[in-house]
C-alpha cells in the first residue's frame, strides 16, 4: 500500500509547522497549491491537518499511554495523524494501521513495527473515546473537542455552557472563508467574478462582506487580488461601530496590515467623502508595507505613523480625533479554529497578562478622544477577562469615568443578534458556518 496524497500532504504541513513553528494556515495553502490535489484530496488534507494540530495535547495523551520513551518528531507526526483518524475520524482500524505503517516506512523503516504496535493499540481504545461522558464530563468534552481543560473552563466561564458546546462542537472543523471586498482597488463586479467559483455570497455585517462557499477556494483554490483580502466577518464590525463620516477625525491603534483601515474609510466613502484616518503601528516595518498597500489601492484621506501606542497624548495631544478604534493585542481565544496550533503554546497566564496591556491602551485611547467622542474596543477573544473585564475596570478609571458604555443595537445584525451581550456589545463565539470569537464594545465620552 501506499500512502495516501491527503495524508501526504498532512504530514508534510505537520512537519513544517511542528519543525518552524509556523501557523499552519499560510503552510497549507502553499503544500495544497504545490501539490496540486483533486478538489476531495485537498478537503481531506486539510481536515486531517487543522484536526490533528487542533487536537494534538488530545492525541498524544493517547499515544503516550503506549509509548515508552520518546520517539523521533517525524514519527510522532505520524502516530498523531493515525490517533486523529481513530479517534476523531472513526475511520476503519486496518486502514489507519496501514497507512500509518507505510507512512513510518518512508521515514525510517525501523520504526514500523512500533507504530503497527501503538496505532493497534489506540485503536483498541477507539470506541470508548473520549473516555467519558461529554454531556456530564468536561475533561470528556475538552477530549472530545481536542481542547486543553482550562480553555473549556474560560469558555463556560465567558460565554455560558450552551454557547462554549456550540464553539467546542466545531473546534477541530475548518475556520469559514469571510473576506471583505476592497472598494478603491478595482471594480466590485471584477474582484466578485475574478473569485469564481469560490462562490462568494454576501454575509453580514455589510455589503463589503462576503463569505466563501468551498473549502478548496478557502484554502488555495483561490489567489488573493488586490480587490479582496481575507478577514472575518465579526471583525469587520468593530470599524463598523466607529460610524466613520465625511470628515472624521479617526485614529485605528495597532493598524498592522491595514484591513480595518481599509474597512473604515469604506464605510466613511460610502456615506459620502472620506474620514481623516490616523494609522498608527509601533513596528516601522509593518507601517512601510502598509504605506505601500495603500498607496497600490488607492485609499485616500489616510495618514500612516510610526508611534507607540500606550503614548497617544505625546504624539497627537489631548482629544485630538472623534473617535478611536483600538484592535487590541489579545489572546486570540475566539480564533483557535482558524489558528490550531495556538490552543497548545498558550497557557492560562496569558488573558490576565494581556489584560494589563489591553487596559493601558485604552486608557491611551480615551486621552486622545474629544468630548463626545468615541473609542471603540475589540479583541479575538472569547475570555470574559479581557473583554467585559477590561471594560468594567477603565469604567472604574479616573480617565473611564466621563465615558459610558454605548449599546451597539443599531450595529450588530439581525442574524446576529444572538452575539449581543446583556450590555449591548458583541460577543460572537465560532459556531458552525459563523464567524469567529470577537468582542467589541463602544464607549462614548460625555459632551
Amino acid at each position: 500500500m501506499t500512502v495516501a496524497p491527503a495524508r501526504i500532504a498532512a504530514l508534510h504541513v505537520l512537519a513544517r509547522v511542528r519543525r518552524d513553528g509556523a501557523f499552519s494556515g499560510p503552510v497549507l495553502s502553499g503544500e495544497l497549491a504545490r501539490a496540486a490535489l483533486s478538489a476531495d484530496d485537498a478537503a481531506l488534507a486539510t481536515r486531517l491537518t487543522y484536526g490533528t494540530i487542533g487536537a494534538q495535547g488530545v492525541l498524544d495523551e493517547a499515544i503516550e499511554a503506549h509509548l515508552r520513551g520518546d520517539v523521533e518528531p517525524r514519527i510522532r507526526d505520524v502516530l498523531r495523524l493515525a490517533a486523529f483518524e481513530l479517534l476523531f475520524g472513526r475511520a476503519p482500524a486496518y486502514a489507519v494501521v496501514d497507512q500509518a505503517v507505510d507512512a513510518a516506512r518512508h521515514v525510517r523503516p525501523q520504526a514500523a513495527g512500533l507504530v503497527n504496535a501503538v496505532v493497534r493499540r489506540v485503536s483498541e481504545r477507539a470506541p470508548d473515546f473520549p473516555w467519558g461522558d461529554p454531556e456530564s464530563d468536561l475533561d470528556a468534552l475538552a477530549r472530545l473537542a481536542g481542547h486543553p481543560r482550562w480553555i473549556l473552563d474560560v469558555a463556560v466561564e465567558s460565554l455560558g455552557e450552551q454557547a462554549a458546546r456550540e464553539m467546542f462542537a466545531c473546534g477541530l472543523e475548518p475556520a469559514p472563508a469571510f473576506i471583505r471586498i476592497d472598494p478603491f482597488a478595482r471594480d466590485r463586479e471584477v474582484t466578485l467574478g475574478e473569485l469564481q467559483p469560490a462562490t462568494p455570497a454576501s454575509s453580514p455585517p455589510d455589503p463589503d462582506c462576503y463569505q466563501l462557499g468551498t473549502p478548496r477556494a478557502a484554502y488555495g483554490g483561490v489567489t488573493p487580488s488586490g480587490g479582496w483580502f481575507a478577514m472575518d466577518a465579526a471583525a469587520q464590525l468593530a470599524p463598523r461601530a466607529i460610524a466613520p463620516g465625511p470628515g472624521m477625525r479617526i485614529l485605528d491603534v495597532g493598524a498592522g496590515r491595514g484591513n480595518k483601515t481599509v474597512c473604515l474609510q469604506g464605510i466613511a466613502v460610502r456615506s459620502g467623502q472620506p474620514a481623516e484616518i490616523t494609522a498608527l503601528d509601533v513596528h516601522e516595518g509593518k507601517t512601510t508595507a502598509l504605506r505601500r498597500r495603500l498607496d497600490e489601492s488607492q485609499v485616500p484621506g489616510v495618514t500612516v505613523v510610526t508611534a507607540d501606542a500606550t503614548e497617544l497624548v505625546a504624539h497627537f495631544g489631548a482629544d485630538a480625533f472623534d473617535a478611536v478604534l483600538v484592535d487590541a493585542p489579545c489572546s486570540g481565544l475566539g480564533t483557535l479554529r482558524r489558528y490550531p496550533e495556538k490552543r497548545w503554546r498558550i497557557s492560562p497566564e496569558v488573558p490576565p497578562r494581556m489584560r494589563a496591556l489591553q487596559l493601558e491602551l485604552v486608557r491611551a485611547a480615551a486621552r486622545v478622544t474629544r468630548p463626545g467622542g468615541s473609542v471603540v474596543y475589540s479583541t479575538c477573544s472569547i475570555a470574559m477577562e479581557e473583554n467585559g473585564g477590561v471594560v468594567d475596570e477603565f469604567l472604574a478609571s479616573d480617565v473611564g469615568r466621563d465615558f459610558a458604555l454605548e449599546p451597539l443595537n443599531e450595529v450588530i445584525p439581525a442574524e446576529w443578534s444572538t452575539f449581543r451581550d446583556g450590555r449591548g456589545c458583541l460577543q460572537s463565539w465560532p459556531r458552525a458556518g459563523g464567524p469567529d470569537g470577537h468582542f467589541v464594545a463602544l464607549l462614548r465620552r460625555s459632551e
